[in-house]
């Protein structure tokens, strides 16, 4: 799946959206110079040779190993300008199986299509930060074909350079912090949940209880949602949750906000939506919308609201 914001959204100034060719072409004609996040190519990719890296699994690696990124075939490095590319050149199943040869771990996330005004043609490869970074390269020798060598790239400022060893060590300490914070807010999230449930139900009742968390983080500078944005969001989701269930008989996990209007905090929170089959205590019909569990350590609304109840009975 493509990204939805790109160095090429933030120079424009659009917001989060599919990239077209317009923007490509604006940006080309706007010299906007190439980053660690955006490479101008103006060839299509070539195999390697007389055991040269493969150039397009190196770039790839580079950009998932840094921040993400755009390759862009078809507009020249130097000037910018857009040539476009042949399309009956372009074979995408050819590029997959060089990633999948040469680049290790997988990287399954990359989006690779084309772009084009009806006359000019370009190739767009978009590539994600990933979470399984350092990705190494394989090459072998011109020398010796059994001998393969491996190599970690990585974008510094507009082009590819290799790891250093205290850098590779450092990648993989950062991928294994990763992971650890990926677990404990996921268990986090099931902890908060479990407890709204249990807060709630007041006879014995089985429940199935899953939690996620986004495995692709906003790039850097991305615009932050708005609250009506938010809320629109949350609204679409209890549509669509109807939608799946396809049974008005049975409540569906998002039934439960009711007709209010969710008021979703404006920094990274957890949102908990009472499940409208869930047993009620008395005295809890007005709270169909959702509660809220701040996520950056500061204090709940629901928490706050008992703490000054609970003062006042002292």
């Amino acid at each position: 799946m493509a990204r939805s914001w790109t160095r090429l959204h933030e120079h424009l100034g659009h917001p989060p959206g599919p990239l077209t060719f317009d923007m490509v072409r604006q940006a080309a004609a706007d010299n906007l110079q190439e980053s660690d996040d955006l490479d101008w190519k103006e060839r299509l990719p070539q195999p390697p040779r007389d055991g040269r890296w493969n150039e397009f699994a190196k770039d790839i690696a580079a950009m998932a190993n840094t921040r993400g990124g755009l390759l862009i075939f078809g507009v020249k490095d130097k000037t910018t300008e857009l040539v476009g590319i042949d399309p009956e050149a372009v074979n995408l199943q050819q590029y997959a199986q060089w990633v999948r040869n040469h680049v290790q771990p997988y990287l399954p996330d990359l989006a690779m299509f084309c772009l084009d005004d009806g006359t000019t043609t370009v190739l767009v490869v978009d590539v994600p930060a990933s979470e399984m970074a350092p990705h190494f390269v394989y090459g072998t020798s011109a020398r010796d074909k059994e001998q393969q060598a491996a190599m970690v790239p990585y974008r510094d400022k507009d082009h590819t350079a290799w790891m250093a060893e205290h850098q590779i060590e450092r990648a993989y300490r950062d991928r294994f912090a990763r992971a650890a914070r990926a677990e404990e807010e996921v268990q986090r999230h099931f902890d908060l949940t479990t407890k709204n449930i249990a807060a709630q139900a007041t006879a014995p009742s089985a429940w199935f209880i899953a939690v996620s968390r986004p495995h692709r983080p906003l790039p850097l500078g991305a615009p932050a949602l708005s609250r009506d944005q938010a809320r629109e969001i949350l609204r679409s989701a209890r549509t669509r949750s109807g939608q799946l269930l396809g049974r008005a008989s049975v409540p569906g996990p998002l039934a439960g906000m009711g007709g209010h209007a969710p008021q979703p905090a404006p920094r990274p929170a957890s949102l908990g939506v009472q499940h409208a089959g869930a047993p009620r205590r008395s005295g809890d019909h007005h709270r169909a919308a959702p509660r809220r569990h701040r996520g950056d350590g500061r204090e709940s609304v629901e928490a706050a609201r008992k703490r000054r109840a609970a003062g006042r009975r002292r």
